[in-house]
């Protein structure tokens, strides 16, 4: 992961700050609020950061004080780590990249193991800031009420669509209901039920997952525009296909040369 994609993960996001329970015995098991405060305050605000983009880590929480070793943020590729620095922007305190964790939530370790940075999709720091609207294809057979959970807490709406036992007739019915659904702005189809990626790619890319030697096309996340685009492209190349004796190209061999020939450079594969 790069510097910036991982600030289009974690920046502008309101990051609650956890540790393993030491107020209630009966719950070490379970991760609990951190707090920091004085005097009357102890114990009443709970602490949460955010990672501003030039590097800072702001605490919009009522703390009593801001711990000297978070005052900026530092990201290094070379070990994936991410780095807190103290105000000589010496690094101090560690954590890992940002991964999937309960019911959706994005979660940050800190190496010590003692603790972690939890955010939810739509806990932002600014308010009144609109949420992506996101759509989720997937096959009924790929139904699990878990994975829909995990999904619904990360923003996305999922949307079933009939067993087809080709690739065609599968983008058919992803392409009739993102025409039914023009609110949503990222799309990701995903013919196993699983979300493969976790981050997004930006707006003018397609990210196809799992792309190599038996791809069948069983997973890309973009723009509504580029998933459209190449929809259209694909269900329509296979229209002229059909027509076409001399053309004996699979669906899979003719959405691949769609593919390499017209999004080569706009594509991440994973």
């Amino acid at each position: 992961m790069d510097k910036h994609t991982l600030k289009n993960l974690i920046c502008g996001k309101l990051w609650i700050w956890k540790v393993w329970d030491t107020v209630n015995v009966n719950y070490h098991e379970r991760p609990a609020e951190f707090f920091l405060g004085s005097g009357e305050d102890q114990g009443f605000s709970f602490v949460a950061l955010e990672f501003t983009k030039d590097g800072k880590v702001d605490f919009p929480t009522k703390i009593g004080f801001v711990p000297p070793e978070f005052i900026y943020w530092n990201f290094n590729e070379e070990q994936q780590r991410i780095e807190f620095l103290n105000e000589d922007r010496n690094p101090k305190v560690f954590a890992g990249l940002p991964k999937i964790g309960v019911y959706g939530a994005r979660v940050i370790d800190f190496a010590d193991g003692n603790g972690m940075l939890v955010n939810f999709f739509d806990y932002g720091v600014e308010t009144n800031v609109p949420v992506t609207q996101r759509g989720f294809f997937v096959s009924r057979t790929q139904y699990d009420i878990e994975k829909q959970r995990v999904l619904s807490r990360m923003g996305y709406n999922t949307y079933w669509l009939d067993d087809a036992d080709t690739l065609i007739a599968f983008f058919n019915q992803a392409y009739e209901n993102l025409i039914n659904h023009p609110e949503l702005e990222e799309v990701v189809i995903s013919r196993s039920g699983e979300l493969e990626v976790e981050s997004s790619p930006q707006d003018d890319q397609l990210l196809l997952a799992n792309y190599g030697e038996g791809f069948s096309f069983d997973y890309c996340v973009g723009s509504r525009e580029i998933v459209l685009e190449l929809l259209i492209k694909i269900l329509f190349t296979n229209n002229l296909r059909q027509l076409d004796p001399d053309d004996q190209r699979s669906e899979i061999e003719m959405a691949e040369q769609i593919v390499n020939e017209q999004f080569s450079d706009r594509c991440v594969f994973k």
